[in-house]
């Protein structure tokens, strides 16, 4: 009889469904809803009425055997996701939904038809369900509507010539598998193997290989989702906060519901603010989750006042909901479908929190009058008992108010304690989000880079071949800058104007310029620190830009600054550059001695360089600029604050390291200096190339070098103007022989 009336109530919601929208074309989508509203409905009261099949263990029960406790268990599983599914097609757009609904799910209604009785007996407990008990008219009017509904999806595909394709058919399949898992009746696991496994708590095994799981679920979707479109990702989350609340309710009873039973609890109500936020898209309810909720499920998670084995009833109540309500929050972030919170979202959340603790006082006041509950553990000792003091707290400052000759007992201080600790660690929370959405930008900053990087390359390799070799050969013994210009941001002066040198091996050059210049300017692009706006610089054939990591393998860089790792020793951060640069460890070893000993380092080169005086440091510079024995050497200024000791150290190993056939290249204030150590020099007015010279020549032609530098500079008063540019024509004249 009831496989009749299910066939008849199927047919005849497929008639209606077909008349109305044959009817009202326009209004497919909004007909369609409305029959799955009703389904959701018949389906909530399934779940509120608790089941005899729920009480089985391990398949052992005198209403069928062990194969049909089995089968029904399975079947129960994939129609709790298959009704689940059918609820939610209307709100989300995943076309595999459809394709789930019209072949899974009306396979599925058919075992269910067959297979009613069965079905009926595993909710009553009984076998020869009388025909008008309420749990089997209730089932026959839901199994109509899941039959109805499902073949008008089927038949809507075949009309309109959308069935799937073997690969939809193949991802079809695979979304049905994925949703099964997330969702699932919570006894399914009980009957089919009874209760097993340890109870997670106090950081046992498997209590942190669940904690492990949680967070590699949030990685796994995070990787699935995070290119997928807007659609598939909101589209997931709603199933997953679908799944974690059917779960939830799975659970009641409604025939002997209590004011226990009530989600009243942080975590138990985040599990319904989650599906709301999601649903219905709200982002203060969101916010609240996502700053409140997450805090409070981390330390029920941490430390659970539970102490059933995870694949239990209860087990899996506690465990999965409380894994949705952290995984779902973090995810939706993480996959950017809400902007990152500012003060104003953590100021809402404060404020939703607040009027929530306050209705959880009240409720524990009143409610504990004539039953006992323990809302956000405000009335027992779940979080004192961690914490002794506060127990003394709670027990000694009570506030007892008469409503009606009913004592309501508040703990009032216990209760503000609480309050502001939540409050304090719903700040500490932000600031670790703080962090992490740092860490996240750094690396999606990486990640742009290195494709930037990549798509480089491989025009360079389209250009030149092999990347690895220089760009112009006949370069590889000189520094060569043609036209080359800098522009900082929107500023139309440009820093250095069409700048043009060559510098050869075995020379130290020397560069001069008033402060302003350009010097530091040309030195920084040099060495790859910041762009070039036109023209192109070369260190031993390499282009800077081009071949960046091959143009700084051949350089080592004594900066203005001597910027160090101050809480490394000198040895251990002249290892780090070594590493940086590849290095042998017999080479490095050789080098670092060597220098140690010719810069008077000995001693010192194990101390931390936080200890170290300036010249010290400057020195720890030089020598970690040396250690992979660059062909080209770039100083800018490094005499600068170094006392006269340290000063010859450094021009003797100048000219010791150009002596072996390298390049030197260093800008100076010190004319001296430069007089004696130079080859050539080049000096640089406003950013403008004025000349290069040859010191040798200069000074056999009697022309001074501190004449020639001023003879550059602007308002100079110290000397005659008139000489100076004598000095200036003659030098230029000698230059340009």
């Amino acid at each position: 009889m009831e496989h009749l009336i299910v066939l008849l109530l199927s047919g005849l919601i497929f008639l209606t469904l077909f008349l109305l929208v044959r009817k009202f074309p326009q209004k497919q989508d909004l007909i369609y809803k409305i029959f799955v509203i009703i389904l959701m409905a018949m389906f909530a009261v399934r779940i509120v009425f608790a089941d005899a099949f729920d009480n089985i263990i391990a398949l052992e029960t005198p209403l069928s055997s062990k194969s049909m406790t089995a089968f029904l268990a399975i079947l129960r599983w994939f129609t709790f996701t298959a009704i689940m599914i059918v609820c939610l097609s209307p709100f989300v757009k995943i076309k595999s939904y459809k394709y789930i609904i019209g072949f899974i799910t009306l396979f599925l209604w058919l075992l269910n038809l067959i297979f009613f009785k069965q079905n009926v007996t595993a909710f009553v407990g009984v076998q020869n369900v009388p025909f008008f008990n309420y749990r089997n008219i209730l089932f026959m009017i839901e199994m109509g509507l899941l039959g109805g509904i499902s073949a008008f999806v089927l038949y809507d595909l075949i009309i309109k010539k959308q069935l799937p394709t073997k690969k939809q058919t193949g991802f079809m399949f695979l979304i049905y598998g994925a949703v099964t898992v997330s969702c699932f009746p919570l006894s399914t696991f009980q009957v089919l193997f009874g209760v097993f496994g340890s109870a997670l708590e106090d950081f046992n095994l498997a209590h942190r290989l669940f904690l492990y799981a949680t967070f590699i679920v949030i990685a796994l979707l995070f990787i699935i989702f995070r290119k997928k479109d807007e659609d598939a990702k909101r589209g997931m989350l709603l199933t997953l906060s679908t799944s974690a609340l059917l779960l939830f309710c799975y659970a009641w009873n409604v025939l002997t519901f209590t004011f226990a039973d009530l989600p009243l609890h942080l975590c138990n109500t985040a599990i319904f603010l989650i599906f709301i936020a999601f649903a219905f898209k709200l982002k203060s309810v969101y916010y609240f989750t996502y700053f409140v909720n997450v805090i409070g499920t981390l330390f029920a998670m941490f430390m659970p006042n539970t102490t059933s084995p995870l694949l239990s009833y209860s087990g899996i109540h506690f465990w999965f909901c409380h894994a949705y309500v952290l995984i779902l929050p973090v995810l939706a972030m993480m996959l950017g479908l809400y902007e990152r919170p500012n003060f104003k979202y953590m100021r809402g959340a404060i404020y939703i929190f607040s009027a929530y603790f306050v209705a959880m006082v009240i409720a524990n006041a009143w409610i504990n009058t004539f039953t006992h509950v323990d809302y956000f553990f405000l009335y027992g000792d779940a979080i004192s008992g961690y914490l002794p003091f506060l127990e003394t707290i709670r027990i000694n400052f009570q506030w007892l108010i008469n409503v009606g000759g009913v004592i309501c007992r508040v703990y009032w201080l216990y209760d503000i304690l609480i309050y502001v600790g939540y409050i304090g660690l719903m700040f500490v929370i932000w600031g670790v989000y703080k962090l992490y959405y740092n860490v996240e930008d750094h690396y999606k900053e990486l990640y742009k880079l290195r494709k930037i990087d990549k798509l480089q390359i491989a025009k360079l390799k389209n250009q030149v071949g092999d990347i690895t070799k220089p760009i112009n050969p006949e370069g590889v013994d000189m520094i060569k800058i043609t036209n080359f210009s800098k522009t900082y941001g929107l500023n139309k002066h440009k820093s250095v104007d069409n700048f043009s040198l060559e510098v050869h091996e075995g020379e130290v050059f020397g560069f001069l310029g008033h402060n302003g210049a350009g010097k530091s300017t040309l030195i920084k692009s040099m060495v790859g620190i910041q762009s070039i706006t036109e023209g192109s610089i070369e260190i031993c054939g390499y282009d800077i830009e081009k071949q960046p990591l091959q143009a700084k393998l051949q350089i080592g860089y004594v900066s203005d600054n001597h910027a160090v790792y101050e809480n490394l020793t000198g040895r251990e951060y002249i290892n780090y550059v070594a590493d940086l640069y590849m290095v042998s460890k017999e080479d490095r070893e050789e080098r670092l001695n060597k220098y140690a000993k010719m810069f008077e380092l000995e001693n010192a080169i194990d101390n931390l360089i936080k200890s170290y005086s300036h010249g010290m440091k400057q020195k720890i510079v030089v020598i970690s600029a040396l250690i992979h024995n660059p062909k080209v050497w770039i100083l800018d200024e490094p005499l600068t604050g170094l006392d006269p000791s340290s000063a010859y150290q450094i021009k003797e190993c100048m000219r010791e390291h150009a002596s072996k056939g390298n390049i030197v290249f260093f800008s100076s204030h010190v004319i001296e200096v430069v007089e004696k150590i130079c080859d050539r020099i080049a000096i640089i007015q406003h950013g403008k190339l004025k000349g290069v010279f040859d010191v040798k020549k200069l000074v056999d032609n009697g022309v001074s070098l501190e004449d020639l530098y001023l003879s550059f500079v602007e308002n100079q008063k110290d000397k005659d103007e008139k000489e100076l540019q004598k000095v200036q024509k003659l030098a230029l004249k000698i230059s340009n022989k």
